[in-house]
């Protein structure tokens, strides 16, 4: 795992979900875990499978690919994902009987997310977190009606400020990871020569899509 101040990461062997976000929560941030097997003919990645736990922008979100009939299922880079973290502006929150409703706005996009308030610490949770506050959010991508939206296992109050650098800084290198994607330095020294790369270097590709997604 790797802490909210910043600093390289590493996969672990946790599963994610609902059952144990909240723990997750712990350390200030955390890696996607790896997953089972995922069954050679589903077209699938093997690394990882629904269970894991991703780190995305809203942007990957809705770009996601729909993997089953009844539109609940979404696969982002190959990989199918139900349990995802995203890190946000809380914006258009409304307190209900049982829920509370917001807007979750990271700058590449807007996705609607729904917490249940099951029990008291579930209502002291979102009690802490109000409109314009950056959150982290624990929860399954669910679609309806052609709509995507998140039901949020998790949701907390970021206070630490460097957790928002590193969420976006783990989003690149997740997805550089699964599209197999590959880290070239700004400049390659030859003969104490620097000498620009023949390439366009794939992390600022993968910022600018980011920064541009939501129009």
């Amino acid at each position: 795992m790797y802490g909210g101040g910043g600093g390289g990461g590493h996969y672990d062997g946790g599963s994610g979900g609902a059952g144990n976000a909240n723990a997750l929560f712990g350390g200030g941030g955390f890696m996607p875990s790896q997953s089972t097997v995922v069954p050679e003919n589903s077209g699938l990645s093997k690394g990882r499978s629904a269970q894991t736990l991703l780190p995305l922008t809203v942007k990957q979100t809705m770009d996601a690919a729909q993997t089953s009939g009844d539109r609940s299922n979404f696969a982002i880079n190959g990989v199918e994902v139900s349990t995802i973290r995203l890190v946000g502006r809380m914006l258009g929150k409304v307190e209900r009987v049982t829920d509370v409703v917001f807007t979750l706005d990271d700058g590449t996009g807007k996705i609607d997310v729904n917490r249940w308030e099951n029990e008291a610490s579930d209502a002291k949770e979102m009690a802490d977190a109000n409109n314009e506050n950056y959150v982290i959010v624990i929860g399954g991508l669910k679609g309806f009606q052609g709509k995507r939206h998140v039901v949020a296992y998790a949701v907390r109050r970021v206070t630490n400020f460097n957790e928002i650098t590193c969420h976006f800084l783990h989003c690149i290198q997740v997805h550089m990871e699964l599209t197999g994607l590959k880290i070239y330095s700004s400049a390659a020294t030859y003969g104490g020569v620097a000498h620009a790369p023949s390439q366009p270097n794939p992390v600022t590709q993968v910022i600018i899509s980011h920064a541009g997604g939501s129009g």
